[in-house]
This record gives C-alpha cells, sequence and structure tokens, in this order.
C-alpha cells in the first residue's frame, strides 16, 4: 500500500497541489492554471479538472467569509452569474473535443494579453453590466472547456481602479463560483471514476494548509506588488501550457 502512495507521479502531484494552493491563497485564483496542465498529463484532462476543482472546493471555504465583506458586486456579480449559467457550454465541449488543442489555443492568448499588460496597456473602456457580462462568458467557456478561464476576468478587473484587496475578493469569490459550477456539471454529464475520491482524500489537507499559507503571504507582500506579481504568474503558467 505504502509502494502505491510513494511514486514519482504522486510526489509531482503532491507538488503541484501544494504549489497550486498557495497561489490560490495569495491572488483569490490561479490554482488551476497552476495544477491542471501538469496534472492532465499525469492522470489525463477531466479526471484532473475535477480534482482540481474538488480541492478549490476547500479553497472557497477558506477565503470566501472575509472576501463577502469586501467583494465589489457591481464588477464581481455578473461575472458569477456567467459562472453559473453560462459554464455548461464549456463543459460540453470538455466531455467532446480534444481539451489539449484548446487549452493551448487559450494559452497563447492570454499570453498575448498579459504581456500587452505588462507593457503598459489596461483596459480603458466602461464598467459595469455589460463589460463584466462579456468578460464572466469569456471566462465560463475557456474555464469550461480547460480550467484556465482565469486570465480573462482577471485581466479585466486588475485593469479596473480597486484597492488590492477588492481586487482579490472579486476573483476570490468569482473562482469559487466557476469552479463549484463546472465540477457540477461535469459531475451531471460525465463519468467520473471513483479513483478521483481516493486522490481528493489524500490531497485534500495539504492542500488547505498550502492555501493558508498563500492567505498569510498576502499579508506580508505589499499590496503595491500585487498587479506585478499577478501578470508575471500568468505569463509563467501559459508559457509553461504552451510549452506542455
Amino acid at each position: 500500500m505504502l509502494e502505491n502512495l510513494i511514486n514519482y507521479t504522486n510526489l509531482i502531484a503532491l507538488a503541484v497541489i501544494l504549489s497550486g494552493g498557495v497561489v490560490r491563497g495569495y491572488t483569490g485564483f490561479g490554482s488551476g492554471l497552476v495544477m491542471v496542465p501538469i496534472l492532465a498529463i499525469l492522470w489525463g484532462p477531466v479526471d484532473a479538472i475535477v480534482v482540481v476543482l474538488s480541492l478549490g472546493l476547500f479553497s472557497t471555504l477558506q477565503m470566501a467569509y472575509p472576501a463577502f465583506k469586501l467583494v465589489n458586486w457591481r464588477d464581481a456579480g455578473p461575472i458569477v452569474f456567467c459562472a453559473i449559467f453560462v459554464s455548461p457550454i464549456g463543459t460540453y465541449l470538455l466531455l467532446t473535443i480534444d481539451p489539449f488543442i484548446t487549452k493551448k489555443v487559450i494559452a497563447a492568448i492570454v499570453l498575448f494579453f498579459t504581456i500587452i499588460s505588462l507593457i503598459g496597456w489596461s483596459y480603458k473602456g466602461p464598467r459595469g453590466l455589460i463589460p463584466s457580462f462579456i468578460a464572466g462568458s469569456i471566462s465560463a467557456i475557456i474555464n469550461g472547456v480547460a480550467a484556465v478561464g482565469g486570465p480573462a476576468f482577471v485581466l479585466y478587473l486588475m485593469s479596473l481602479p480597486e484597492r488590492a484587496e477588492v481586487q482579490r475578493a472579486n476573483m476570490a469569490i468569482i473562482t469559487g463560483a466557476m469552479g463549484t459550477s463546472i465540477l457540477t456539471y461535469i459531475l451531471i454529464g460525465g463519468d467520473v471514476p471513483s479513483i478521483n475520491l481516493y486522490r481528493i482524500g489524500i490531497l485534500a489537507l495539504p492542500h488547505i494548509i498550502a492555501v493558508w499559507i498563500g492567505i498569510k503571504l498576502f499579508g506580508v507582500i505589499p499590496s503595491d506588488r500585487f498587479k506585478d506579481i499577478i501578470l508575471w504568474l500568468l505569463v509563467i503558467i501559459v508559457s509553461g501550457i504552451l510549452l506542455a
């Protein structure tokens, strides 16, 4: 039994889960971006997304209460709506097309817009119901297909004039709603192997601890560096997806 637990595949998975947890705790999003590309290689895309989204439920419980006190519903509300009602489109595509090709196309688009943001471009258009709905719809579909939908709404939110604490709260609430919705639709629409319950049970506690560490790091790393950290994180992650 011990030999089945301690092997290279599981050790790599544990390292990925820990890294994703720290990122989620610090940024409020990004665990799927960190974990899915590598776990999909180890387990297959659907199983990887199921495990990541299931672990994300624990992250949501850890972060939801403080985030609710700070979230700006004017910007986050329409995106949450899309997370619930538009995600089935992406989930259908996940279960019917090859997600690896889709993931690389998405990563290339995200990398392009992230680099533009790093060199000084930011969204200057209107904010409110329609822009948030568009960003949310794009994110929900992408997240349903490949669990890398965060950049679409993150690039929109990061361009808005909000404090880092509010931006992080918005991301935490949206990510929790999006992950929960997609997991629900996958469980309804697909045959999920029972081995994923075993993986979730083994990895839940390490992931919870990693999220807690990320939450504490947010109080240590200066908030004025938050945007730069987020954008460089996106560059690293999507470059890894393209090279995987």
